[in-house]
């Protein structure tokens, strides 16, 4: 089972759940129009799309902390924009209508082989792990009622 499978998504591992639900909105909003805008309909998305689609969505900033400030802080920095800024460009909308949020490129929409091994070395502060199992998904998870920002938030709590 996989965070997929739940009926209204999830991003807590990829976006930041500290920001205001207003904040998360418009970023998962401006991704989802970002990919909208780069990938077309029924097309596999090719590697330089992803490049595309991380720079539209400001991963120049992203590529700036890692070659310029992480050195001069020990890695501070990289920690800081983790903690308060990082956020994944290819969260966003899986299905407007529906209130449905997750990864754009995941392999359950894209198929195989995963897009997300060339995307998420594009984005240095995160640290993304595609091979994690997000500890809500063994203890039952939240209830189906509940609505895209409260399973994420309590995604990113089984995180810590």
């Amino acid at each position: 089972m996989e965070c997929q499978t739940y009926r209204q998504g999830c991003c807590g591992c990829c976006v930041n759940m500290l920001w205001q639900p207003e904040r998360i909105e418009a970023f998962l909003d401006a991704n989802t129009r970002a990919a909208e805008a780069l990938f077309r309909p029924g097309v596999r998305p090719r590697l330089r799309t992803l490049v595309r689609m991380h720079l539209a969505r400001g991963g120049w900033r992203d590529h700036l902390l890692a070659a310029w400030l992480v050195p001069l802080t020990l890695g501070l920095s990289a920690w800081f924009w983790k903690r308060h800024y990082g956020s994944c460009c290819f969260a966003g909308y899986l299905n407007r209508d529906e209130g449905r949020v997750g990864c754009l490129i995941h392999p359950a929409r894209t198929g195989k082989p995963d897009l997300r091994r060339h995307a998420f070395p594009l984005i240095p502060t995160l640290g993304c792990d595609r091979a994690l199992l997000c500890p809500m998904l063994d203890a039952g998870g939240v209830s189906p009622e509940a609505d895209w920002l409260t399973a994420s938030r309590a995604g990113a709590a089984s995180l810590r």
